[in-house]
């Protein structure tokens, strides 16, 4: 009976001891675990910190400006910046069609940038403003090179300035006739705007009077042009598109 008591006595102690072990086992674990909780972000935060920034299809606009642009903060890690917030921020500058951000681990930001290319020109009384595809003004800049652009004529400075969308989607029009001009006829072309019912467009001594529709009646001049040429050495001509079926032919002065 003495025997079986103590070790009753035992197999409890042992069982008390065992529960404070496991529990103190427990304590320590939840302690590492909320101290690792607390301790690994920020580690690997400091492991994923940005030490590059890699910039490419810039042209106009130089690394400083870029960077400038981004207002990348001190404590600036992978993990924490924000993606589109940055891509935004680049984008707000007018020479910048769109930008996209990305990480590259493990210590890389990548900034991809689509520049705004100079398309057309609209001369107005305080100098020259360059245009891209869209209409959007990219430069007031004189000396910045013309080479073979197109210029728009009877545009509002003050409005294509402004960014109004009708006068960039007039802007953008006149834009798609002198490229097709340039394409077919020659490269120093001139597109007048200022009546909204057609288009006149000026090259080597030819005037086109087209409207919106100037595709679909493009073909009919191609096919009677040759027989033309000989006709076009001789003077200024005007060549009026704007009648479905019609090539009209006139000469001037």
């Amino acid at each position: 009976m003495i025997r079986e008591n103590r070790s009753r006595r035992q197999a409890s102690s042992r069982r008390r001891w065992t529960r404070v072990m496991q529990g103190g086992l427990l304590g320590i674990l939840v302690t590492l675990g909320m101290m690792g909780y607390q301790w690994i972000p920020s580690a690997v935060a400091g492991l994923l910190s940005i030490e590059r920034v890699s910039i490419s299809g810039t042209g106009r606009l130089d690394r400083r400006t870029v960077l400038s642009l981004l207002d990348l903060p001190d404590d600036r890690s992978l993990l924490s910046v924000d993606l589109a917030m940055l891509e935004q921020r680049v984008e707000a500058h007018p020479a910048v069609a769109s930008a996209s951000v990305g990480r590259v681990l493990p210590d890389t930001l990548t900034v991809i940038v689509v520049e705004r290319k100079p398309a057309a020109l609209v001369q107005h009384a305080g100098g020259t403003l360059f245009l891209d595809n869209e209409g959007v003004v990219l430069s007031l800049a004189p000396d910045m090179p013309a080479g073979t652009l197109p210029e728009l004529m009877g545009l509002s400075a003050v409005k294509i300035l402004d960014g109004d969308p009708e006068t960039q989607a007039q802007a953008r029009k006149g834009l798609r006739f002198a490229t097709h001009l340039q394409r077919h006829v020659g490269l120093a072309v001139s597109v007048d705007l200022r009546d909204a019912r057609f288009m006149v467009g000026k090259i080597d001594g030819l005037v086109f009077l087209v409207n919106n529709e100037f595709q679909d009646m493009w073909q009919p001049y191609l096919e009677v042009e040759p027989s033309l040429r000989e006709r076009f050495r001789q003077g200024t001509y005007e060549i009026d598109l704007r009648f479905a079926g019609k090539v009209i032919v006139r000469k001037k002065g």
